[in-house]
């Protein structure tokens, strides 16, 4: 039996993979993927805010401590 960390890691991906495919069946329902991110990156307050989180996850897990 997997460690129960990878468990949640593929039902994570599972979980992502039929979101998308719902959002390419049904588009009605669900947005698709590149519709969704096309709304998100409209305003400039979001931009701002995905580049201080890219930023702050690069700060902490890629640098030399």
């Amino acid at each position: 039996m997997p460690p129960i960390p990878v468990i949640e890691y593929v039902a994570v991906i599972l979980i992502g993979v039929v979101i998308w495919l719902l959002g390419r069946i049904r588009p009605d329902v669900i947005a698709p993927f590149g519709r969704l991110i096309d709304r998100i990156m409209h305003h400039r307050n979001t931009r701002l805010a995905l580049m201080v989180v890219w930023w702050w996850l690069g700060w902490h897990f890629f640098t030399d401590k």
